[in-house]
């Protein structure tokens, strides 16, 4: 019997090569996307949740370092758990990375960044 055999590392390693760029892209343009619908307070304090974003190693998360950035994104505060029901700026809510699922536009711009990695 004849057989064939297909070394397809090389091929692995340059889409592999690809993805990492890719999701690099998509990453930062998904934290770009969504900085709008971050709450902020506008006031001149330090820690903003919107200039606390940034990449974890693996590119795979948006982590937030302020204190009280899973309160705002899950949108309870306080012991009791309160409901956060009055954001000050406009077009922010909880759960930010919804908002930009539901954003067209925003979400095709994600897509385009991680095409343009995979190039």
């Amino acid at each position: 019997m004849t057989g064939v055999h297909l070394d397809l590392n090389g091929v692995n390693k340059m889409l592999q090569n690809g993805r990492s760029r890719g999701n690099y892209l998509a990453a930062n343009q998904a934290m770009l996307e969504m900085n709008r619908f971050v709450p902020y307070s506008g006031k001149q304090r330090q820690n903003h949740l919107r200039d606390t974003a940034h990449l974890s190693n693996r590119t795979d998360a948006i982590i937030y370092t302020t204190p009280y950035a899973k309160a705002q994104f899950y949108g309870f505060v306080g012991r009791g758990g309160y409901r956060v029901r009055n954001y000050t700026t406009p077009g922010t809510s909880r759960r930010w990375d919804l908002r930009l699922k539901g954003d067209k536009q925003g979400m095709n711009n994600v897509i385009n960044a991680f095409r343009k990695g995979m190039q």
